[in-house]
């Protein structure tokens, strides 16, 4: 048992009868503002002043890093950064104080404890950080500089006792590299350290066709596929940060982007997306491509993938699937990938869990030591049909919630507040090691930053088997991501998820930007408009306060605020269309000589359209190349060109409808120039 009196994951509670000054203390430690919140915390009279000379010690070999991520919080709040000063000694401890040379800290750590466990002990003249490994000391860092960000008042800190442990192994995060965005060396190692800065120790690339394969040449787009000189540097980047990099090659389905290459690879298909597990030269060019990237990952295990192989034993393998069935032949392809991996390149195998969970029956045919990453992004109220197999099977398996980013304007915030609550609950019930929280990039067009919310929410639940609610996360998660005062960030975040389920909006899905909403007038889609501009545009508000705000990261708030314009747009040009309809036919219903200000004003109103659409397009190739390489960004751009191009002929159509009207020619309907379309017209 700890020998502090507080304790509850999550929150703050004393088994004490407290009251006056000890009530009030609980309440302030329950109310700081870190993620993940640590199991214990008690709050101490006095405070730390940040404003006279500071010393830290640590040791030798750490003094770089750790001087370099204390100093630079201590900058954002005007504080000078302390003096380095190596010491011997020390251990897995550092103190910063403005009287150094005092004895090193002594503290008792839980019964079991990890080297992930820490001490934060703050008091009027000295920080402490202690831990039984460097991974806890490294974590009770990024604690302090939490405290600092997002905790301290007038240039000081609040004395407290803070001991923590996490309590699922891996806690990790994914970056999708291989559906078109491929993320910069830069914007990698920035995701490696913040995710650290939130106590995450895995990050996972997920990779189909994106890599500079030096024996597979054509494979890789050249300005956008990942090269082995940036996979080692991320490798070396985040070992320091105690951030491990989990590999990828997608080794059965999801192979489309490869066997469209009708030579050498158009006889490895059992479908255009599959890879055919009948045909010894498909388990040679899985060799090739792991043999240049498994070498470069020093991680024991190695994920192969091999979800969604819908078609699988309708092409070379019927016959086969005849005999053993098409379960049978992926477990068959399954166990060859498991002897390639151990065998040549020593690793344990990780795959995908939702097809062998389609055929339980030779679930046996797996060998037990595989890792299963079990999947499902639904907001279910239970994911034990998902874990329960592997567990009572005697397999170690990750539980994979995801921020439901694909295909979006923006995440589904409340569908992966609830997915990846519920989900790695579940697997801490049943014995996962592990969290991989996943985002996927669909449609192409889909960009990092806005995950920051679902991957700290992971993080959170994850190091505290999801005992946190999202009201109490919201409130922390501005001011730790961006040094943030208030709270606008998760206010905004709470406004903006409630627009995923109005009507007409499917969701929030990308699509839905690209209507050019031409639909025959209704009612209703004038009330969803207003109602979801009265969403947007007090979210736009909060997210522009944050920015104002923040003390770090504030660019990455550009990309909420882009994809929350991008609602407004949709709520605006709805108004505007129903707005030049009204002009247009009051322009029809008057004398044609008095016609011309009516056509002007509904012609001005499709040309503001079709130019905030366009600036739109212009900001989205910024913040694209903020993140990415340039690959794929002509997707988007082609777009925007389009629906901006919509818009332009209507506009035009009007122009030439006045200038008609000019000359005595009537005005023609509605769906002649534009701005109605029946039902079921493109």
């Amino acid at each position: 048992m700890s020998r502090y009196p507080f304790s509850l994951i999550g929150c703050v509670v004393t088994a004490l009868t407290l009251t006056g000054v000890g009530q009030a203390r609980a309440r302030e430690a329950s109310s700081l503002r870190l993620v993940p919140f640590p199991k214990e915390t008690r709050l101490d009279a006095g405070r730390f002043a940040l404003d006279g000379p500071l010393v830290l010690e640590v040791r030798p070999e750490l003094a770089g890093l750790m001087g370099q991520l204390i100093g630079d919080e201590l900058q954002r709040t005007g504080a000078h950064p302390p003096e380095v000063r190596p010491r011997r000694g020390l251990e897995h401890a550092l103190l910063l104080s403005t009287s150094p040379g005092g004895p090193p800290p002594k503290f008792t750590f839980r019964p079991g404890a990890t080297p992930e466990d820490y001490v934060l002990q703050i008091t009027p003249d000295t920080v402490t950080v202690d831990a039984p490994g460097a991974a806890g000391q490294f974590y009770g860092v990024q604690t302090l500089r939490q405290v600092i960000r997002a905790n301290s008042q007038n240039a000081t800190l609040p004395c407290l006792l803070i001991h923590d442990w996490p309590l699922i192994k891996c806690r990790g995060f994914q970056d999708d590299m291989t559906r078109g965005p491929s993320s910069t060396l830069e914007t990698l190692q920035r995701e490696v350290a913040i995710g650290a800065g939130l106590k995450m120790n895995l990050f996972a690339y997920y990779m189909e066709y994106q890599y500079a394969f030096k024996k597979h040449p054509a494979i890789g787009p050249k300005d956008g596929s990942l090269t082995p000189g940036e996979l080692r540097a991320l490798v070396a980047y985040a070992t320091p940060y105690h951030v491990g990099i989990l590999g990828s090659q997608q080794s059965f389905g999801h192979f489309h982007h490869i066997l469209k290459h009708d030579k050498p690879y158009l006889h490895l298909r059992e479908t255009p997306n599959i890879l055919c597990p009948m045909k010894e030269e498909s388990y040679q060019l899985l060799d090739d491509l792991y043999s240049e990237v498994i070498p470069l990952l020093p991680l024991p295990f190695f994920n192969v993938c091999c979800d969604e192989t819908q078609g699988l034993g309708t092409g070379p393998s019927k016959a086969l699937a005849a005999k053993i069935g098409v379960g049978g032949v992926y477990a068959r392809h399954m166990h060859r990938l498991y002897e390639l991996l151990k065998t040549r390149y020593g690793k344990r195998m990780m795959m995908w869990g939702d097809i062998i969970l389609n055929h339980p029956e030779h679930l046996k045919e797996i060998p037990t030591d595989t890792i299963m990453l079990t999947w499902n992004y639904s907001p279910a109220d239970s994911f034990e049909k998902q874990i329960i197999p592997f567990a009572r099977s005697g397999y170690e398996f990750f539980v994979c919630p995801g921020v439901s980013c694909w295909n979006r304007i923006l995440p589904d915030f409340s569908t992966a507040l609830v997915n990846i609550r519920n989900f790695v609950r579940d697997g801490a019930k049943h014995g996962a090691i592990g969290v991989l929280n996943t985002a996927w990039d669909d449609n192409g067009e889909t960009f990092n930053a806005p995950n920051w919310h679902g991957y700290a929410w992971g993080a959170e639940c994850a190091w505290n088997a999801s005992s946190t609610t999202p009201e109490d996360f919201n409130r922390r998660v501005g001011a730790v991501l961006f040094g943030e005062k208030e709270d606008h960030f998760g206010r905004a975040i709470e406004l903006l998820a409630k627009t995923h389920s109005l009507p007409g909006m499917d969701r929030m899905f990308s699509g839905r930007f690209w209507e050019i909403d031409l639909a025959p007038p209704e009612a209703a889609r004038r009330d969803t408009a207003d109602r979801l501009l009265e969403i947007v545009r007090p979210a736009i508000e909060h997210l522009q306060a944050c920015r104002n705000q923040a003390t770090v990261n504030a660019d990455l708030l550009d990309y909420f605020l882009f994809a929350a314009r991008r609602m407004e747009l949709i709520g605006r040009r709805m108004l505007a269309r129903h707005e030049a309809v009204a002009a247009y036919e009051a322009a029809r219903e008057s004398d044609l000589s008095k016609a011309g200000a009516r056509l002007d004003r509904a012609e001005a109103t499709v040309r503001e359209l079709r130019d905030a659409h366009e600036a739109l397009g212009r900001q989205f190739q910024e913040l694209w190349l903020r993140e990415n390489k340039p690959f794929a960004l002509d997707w988007t751009m082609a777009r925007f060109q389009r629906i901006a191009k919509s818009y332009h002929e209507i506009a035009e159509k009007l122009a030439a409808a006045r200038a008609n009207a000019a000359a005595g020619e009537p005005l023609p309907d509605l769906e002649d120039v534009g701005l109605v379309r029946s039902a079921g017209k493109p």
